[in-house]
């Protein structure tokens, strides 16, 4: 079985999960472990300090894991030091101002971190620009662990959500779209990264995986940056998975795929693989690799016919919509590729710029016509009036109506309309 015969079995775009090993590719960043490492050296110059901290974090409950417990001693330590000598001190400006609201330094240096030393790996560049390109038609969605930022700079038009919280309360459309479960460094307060933020996120587990039910049980997931045995992963499968019967979890072996990075290989691994969750086997499709430029090509050969920003704005301001009862103003019917209709504008379109046209026009009245002279209360332009709305429009009002606002306003020439104006008097 190859990488390709992998994608193709998939029904759509797939949903990306990506965990740490793509920050460590592309920025050189370290692991969650790394990352305490460091801070826990910055509190002192030892060698050893890490493993007494480990050390001693495993005489003590530890009830959202180790890595967790290590987290919130060393914060303990490193917010005393902080408070106590400002040369140890790196982050300025309004992060400043937060701390004193009450925010950790810890999470505040943290984040600073990874904002200082986020440096693309140019040794990778290929593998990023073609997961840029096809970030366009190519993925639905994204879900992410990670706290850096590399993922909403090259996947532009994706909505982020910072946290649970967010994801949690928010109408979110499943599409175009980055979670952002352990928090961001934009953000410092949202990091999970101690046992208390653990204890509280886990708390939140269940509603959190009622939300992203939906994109798991309907879109391909292609796991990423992680190990099989990753606690995050076992922990958010876990939530997904106790929903699930036996006879669910089978049909999810085609649409779960787990990446693992293994270094030196000549060319991509792909074998069957399950996994235990609470006694239940979660069948998936593992891909060991150690290039992704291969994953990513054939990830890009499975297109959706619309680009997924313009898609998700369709489905948001139908959302809004329906909820609201209200018309949406940038809700309008035009081709995919009319140049003069930009993405703030445009939701959804269909068809060939040269056949179509703004076809909402079609529908003003010669009232509204009239009430947009005095008024200008109409949301399209002189020329988009006179092109698209005046032809049908004139013959319904007995070959007369008033053009000499919008001609005076037009951008561009209308001369079947210029002959109208001069036959109207």
């Amino acid at each position: 079985m190859t990488i390709a015969d992998v994608i193709c079995k998939f029904n759509t775009t797939p949903f990306l999960f990506v965990g740490s090993g793509m920050t460590r590719r592309y920025y050189g960043l370290p692991d969650w472990k790394g990352l305490l490492e460091h801070f826990a050296l910055e509190i002192k110059n030892d060698l050893f300090i890490y493993s007494a901290y480990e050390s001693r974090a495993k005489t003590l409950p530890c009830p959202a894991g180790l890595l967790p417990k290590v987290a919130a001693l060393i914060q303990r330590d490193y917010d005393e030091k902080w408070f106590a000598n400002e040369v140890s001190r790196m982050v300025e400006g309004p992060v400043l101002e937060q701390i004193r609201e009450g925010l950790s330094p810890f999470k505040a240096e943290v984040a600073g971190f990874i904002i200082r030393n986020a440096v693309i790996n140019e040794r990778y560049q290929l593998e990023i620009n073609k997961l840029t390109e096809i970030a366009e038609k190519s993925i639905t969605g994204i879900i992410t662990t990670n706290y850096d930022v590399f993922l909403e700079t090259h996947f532009p038009g994706f909505k982020k959500y910072v946290g649970q919280g967010e994801l949690i309360f928010s109408p979110i459309q499943g599409v175009a779209e980055i979670y952002k479960i352990h928090g961001s460094v934009e953000e410092p307060r949202s990091l999970v990264i101690n046992e208390s933020d653990y204890q509280e996120f886990d708390a939140k587990s269940a509603y959190l995986a009622s939300k992203l039910m939906t994109i798991f049980m309907e879109y391909p997931i292609i796991f990423m940056g992680y190990s099989i045995a990753d606690p995050n992963i076992q922990n958010i499968l876990k939530s997904i998975t106790s929903c699930l019967e036996t006879g669910q979890m089978e049909q999810l072996q085609n649409r779960f795929v787990f990446v693992e990075y293994k270094p030196d290989m000549s060319e991509a691994e792909v074998t069957p693989y399950a996994i235990m969750i609470d006694g239940k086997s979660l069948p998936m499709t593992r891909i060991t690799l150690s290039d992704f430029l291969p994953l990513y090509t054939e990830i890009g050969r499975k297109k959706g016919k619309i680009p997924v920003r313009i898609l998700r704005r369709f489905k948001e301001d139908l959302y809004s919509f329906v909820i609201t009862n209200s018309p949406v103003g940038t809700l309008r019917v035009a081709s995919i590729d009319d140049g003069r209709i930009l993405d703030d504008d445009m939701v959804l379109a269909i068809g060939r710029a040269d056949k179509l046209g703004i076809k909402g026009l079609s529908g003003i009245t010669g009232n509204q016509w009239y009430r947009n002279i005095i008024v200008e209360d109409l949301a399209f332009s002189a020329d988009e009036l006179l092109e698209f709305a005046y032809p049908d429009l004139i013959k319904q009002n007995s070959n007369r109506l008033p053009i000499h606002k919008y001609l005076a306003l037009a951008e561009k020439r209308h001369p079947e309309c210029e002959k109208k104006a001069i036959a109207y008097f």
